[in-house]
């Protein structure tokens, strides 16, 4: 014969096991949620860093030209007064 406060002590522990269950499954998917907001984050910033590189290395180069003008126009100045 089976006994009802057993039966009733099974049920209750099984409840009790789900909610622990849906407990850690909740967690592990909040970690992952916060894994995926925290490797995002890192790609904004590398790419936000990855832009500035490109912008700085463009303006660097803009700097170079410049330089290589100026010397080129001091240049003829010099050959001009030379003449």
């Amino acid at each position: 014969m089976d006994n009802p406060n057993l039966n009733d002590k099974n049920e209750d522990f099984s409840e009790w096991w789900e909610g622990v269950v849906k407990e850690e499954e909740a967690k592990a998917d909040k970690m992952d949620a916060e894994e995926r907001m925290a490797h995002t984050k890192m790609l904004e910033d590398f790419r936000s860093e990855a832009e500035a590189g490109k912008d700085w290395m463009a303006a660097d180069w803009e700097q170079f030209k410049a330089r290589v003008q100026q010397w080129t126009n001091k240049a003829e100045t010099k050959a001009d007064e030379a003449i």
